[in-house]
């Protein structure tokens, strides 16, 4: 359907509840945009700041995001004698990303507090998203009842979102006017520099990006680091500290070629597996047909709404085997000894979308799993708490089913130093190399 199909699918449908209410004021999503010139454009631009030839330029970004994921996690771990919940650190992660992608800006602090009202803020608004969850969208005079929660929580989501994205771009503007702002997104605009996107278009990429992947990144590296943290996750863990060790004797020399190069197997198969088995958008974004379409004998008319169940298809038991609701890295690797992956062919999993619609910041991801899980990998056995252990089960892990974006239960590990010594070396070149990287 996406591939065969992709000119009669490359449309999104308009909800009211997230594109009516939610998104009136500073328009859509790069993803939930139907299609037309301004997402044309919008993709165009973004694919040039998540493309191939732009990851090499943020290699500083991702050396300091994941030197302070490191850094806290020595120090909040105490030595391993604590249990941490690790998913805060890898939210602060993934969302100083967009951030400096997007507005040059950083939050050193897990708990700073616009950090966190943009998490609340986003992951309430997932919960808006469901296709499935709003009647009103589809029953019209549900809009119109009195006391109606649904647009009165979407209203006031929206002026949280609208405060923090104007404070953000008042930010750039004031560091533009002193002659301080770092290159990005909406620097670039402001300063003329990508004048053929209107306004609403520049806040549709901003939002797109910093609500792209604050959920996504964090929920499947935080369930794949609760996977490993299990006794037979353990032994995955285990292999591919060695398998890192094979191709960088030098600790030091597995932290500068994390940012540059994805190249050791066994890592590679934990974050496909983990993006395979942790289907974090269980249904993706709905599609809907931009043209009839005849499929297995029977036409979907134009204008129909198509739900893709990528959850299902990423468990497809004919083509991931027998075991395909077992987390198990290894069905990625042709062999063990040493760790060799499987030659690439077609979609490896349904995660990342598919066809003419497929997430534009798959390669961005990708590098962000790869060199956090390499870091921590490096610097840090990962033990799952026995009074408060990781749901590994790919269903029930989401504490809520009918968000857009899974949300991970809670969970706590303890993280016992590989090499404590070797550790400190790394962060301290890290940490002279981004000294003075962007603005906090």
């Amino acid at each position: 359907m996406l591939i065969g199909n992709q000119s009669a699918v490359i449309d999104r449908p308009t909800l009211y509840t997230f594109h009516g209410v939610i998104s009136s004021t500073q328009g859509f999503t790069i993803g939930s945009s139907p299609w037309d010139e301004s997402c044309k454009n919008k993709r165009k631009a973004a694919g040039q700041t998540l493309g191939r030839p732009a990851l090499k330029t943020y290699h500083p970004m991702f050396d300091l995001e994941t030197l302070c994921i490191v850094r806290d996690l020595v120090r909040d771990s105490k030595g391993g004698d604590a249990y941490l919940e690790i998913r805060p650190y890898l939210q602060r992660y993934a969302l100083n990303t967009t951030l400096t992608l997007c507005y040059g800006i950083r939050m050193d602090s897990v708990w700073d507090d616009l950090l966190r009202e943009v998490l609340e803020v986003g992951s309430a608004i997932s919960l808006l998203r469901s296709a499935s969850e709003n009647y009103q969208d589809y029953i019209p005079l549900l809009r119109y009842l009195p006391n109606n929660e649904k647009n009165r929580r979407s209203k006031s989501l929206r002026d949280r979102r609208d405060k923090y994205l104007n404070e953000l771009l008042d930010r750039v503007r004031l560091m533009i006017k002193q002659g301080t702002d770092k290159p990005c997104v909406s620097a670039a605009i402001l300063k003329d520099e990508e004048a053929k996107l209107s306004g609403v278009e520049v806040s549709s990429i901003c939002l797109s990006l910093v609500s792209g992947g604050f959920e996504t990144i964090p929920g499947t590296s935080s369930a794949a680091f609760g996977s490993l943290s299990t006794p037979k996750g353990q032994v995955f863990q285990d292999r591919a500290y060695e398998d890192i060790k094979r191709h960088y004797p030098n600790i030091e020399d597995a932290w500068d070629k994390s940012l540059e190069v994805e190249d050791v197997p066994y890592v590679n198969a934990i974050i496909k597996e983990a993006a395979r088995y942790y289907t974090v958008s269980a249904m993706s974004l709905p599609r809907k047909a931009y043209a009839d379409i005849e499929w297995d004998g029977a036409v979907i008319p134009k204008g129909t709404m198509i739900l893709i169940n990528a959850q299902a298809a990423n468990h497809e038991v004919e083509h991931f085997g027998p075991d395909a609701n077992t987390f198990n890295p290894e069905r990625w690797l042709q062999s063990l000894s040493p760790p060799e992956e499987l030659p690439s062919s077609g979609i490896q999993h349904f995660s990342f979308g598919a066809g003419s619609r497929a997430c534009s910041g798959q390669l961005i991801a990708s590098r962000l799993l790869y060199t956090a899980l390499v870091r921590i990998i490096c610097s840090f056995k990962i033990v799952a708490s026995e009074a408060e252990p990781p749901n590994t089960d790919y269903v029930d892990y989401n504490q809520f089913k009918s968000a857009l974006v899974a949300i991970p239960r809670d969970f706590k590990v303890k993280l016992i130093p590989r090499d404590p010594e070797g550790t400190a070396r790394c962060m301290r070149a890290a940490e002279l190399r981004t000294r003075d990287a962007y603005v906090q």
